[in-house]
């Protein structure tokens, strides 16, 4: 097993194109890592410097302690999982997954005296087919497979090597909804069971926040933040990242911050907000200067549904749209200032769209982040 160090690594391509830029990043030893971002944001790069498919244009990578900036990828000890599967239609289950075995002319760890190379393939194939639910499908050709078994083959053919490192370069976005989310199970317990390094690439923040040890967020081929899923939540360090984790995104409000009385107010479009006491000292120094106030849709809900509401946090709107889910109720909502926001709020919640009503913050858990800059100032 190894870890996985980007020291100052630069991808530029012809025409000063900056993919990846100074990215400094170390993924520990069996550490589950996602990578995710937008499209274009340089995470799939990313990924693939590291399997070797990309050249690095400038800084050091490292997997273990070696440095393998010019290490060809057949030398990497490192498997990978595409998008696309990339299976053998011509071969049968067993045959795809022994095939990177038969190539490295090695045999597998495990096997026992007096076993041939292709027993001891065979053995380590059917043990990875049997850990992963392929045993019965062995004999068949990829064609025959549903998305997901095939998935779960390009997923044995990996494992069956042994490697360093797993990268996965978006692996389910082939897959329908119901299996995505059994896949995504699938391959957090094939990390426990393994205990093996896994860099895992996806532009889906679900994805992220339910598989990865840690997550770094990445942008127009900057690493904008890398810490675990819930302080990415909790503690965002820019708009960009509180925008783009958790669903629906956060709400953003343009507001002027006034101090009245000892008390700090957020003044905005239909908004005055008090802030609570634990907040005033971070940010008593932007009194009387604008700045963004984030609050996320759960941290909104229907005063009826809040008995005990501080009458400072509450705001009358307007209902703009409805949207049923069940378990919950998406309502798109109106400030007297017509700035539009989402909150998430109780399924007894009964409202139409048009209605007049009232919606209470949750203030403890606000954001507040600097117009220009967009960064965090709490």
């Amino acid at each position: 097993m190894a870890s996985v160090t980007f020291d100052h690594v630069i991808k530029k391509y012809a025409g000063d194109v900056l993919a990846v830029n100074d990215l400094n990043l170390e993924i520990r030893d069996k550490e589950f890592l996602v990578l995710v971002g937008p499209s274009g944001c340089g995470k799939s790069t990313a990924l693939r410097m590291i399997a070797g498919l990309e050249e690095i244009s400038g800084g050091i990578l490292r997997i273990g302690d070696r440095v393998v900036n010019n290490v060809p990828p057949k030398d990497r000890d490192i498997a990978m999982v595409f998008q696309s599967y990339a299976l053998y239609p011509h071969m049968t289950v067993f045959d795809n997954m022994a095939f990177g075995l038969r190539m490295r002319k090695t045999t597998p760890s495990g096997a026992t005296p007096g076993q041939s190379r292709e027993q001891a393939i065979r053995a380590r194939v059917e043990e990875v087919a049997d850990s992963i639910g392929l045993r019965q499908f062995l004999t068949r050709k990829p064609r025959q497979l549903s998305g997901g078994q095939r998935q779960r083959v390009a997923l044995g053919r990996a494992i069956v090597r042994e490697p360093q490192v797993f990268l996965m370069d978006e692996p389910l976005s082939n897959l329908d909804a119901k299996l995505r989310v059994q896949t995504r199970a699938e391959i957090s317990k094939l990390h426990r069971r393994l205990q093996t390094t896994m860099i895992y690439v996806t532009h889906d923040q679900t994805e992220a926040m339910t598989m990865g040890d840690r997550i770094a967020v990445m942008r127009d081929g900057i690493l904008q933040q890398l810490d675990t899923p819930q302080n990415l939540y909790d503690h965002p360090t820019n708009m960009f990242v509180a925008g783009f984790i958790g669903s629906p995104a956060m709400n953003f409000f343009p507001a002027t911050l006034q101090q009245e009385g000892g008390e700090l107010y957020i003044n905005g479009e239909g908004l005055r907000l008090k802030v609570p006491q634990q907040y005033r000292q971070a940010l008593l120094s932007q009194a009387g200067k604008q700045l963004i106030f984030g609050l996320r849709p759960e941290d909104v809900a229907d005063v009826r549904m809040e008995p005990n509401a501080d009458p400072a946090s509450v705001v009358p709107v307007t209902v703009d749209v409805v949207e049923p889910m069940g378990s919950e109720i998406y309502l798109y909502l109106l400030t007297s200032g017509n700035q539009q926001f989402v909150a998430r709020v109780d399924p007894l919640t009964r409202v139409t769209p048009g209605e007049q009503m009232q919606v209470t913050f949750d203030m403890s858990k606000m954001h507040a982040f600097d117009p220009t800059s967009q960064n965090s100032l709490m």
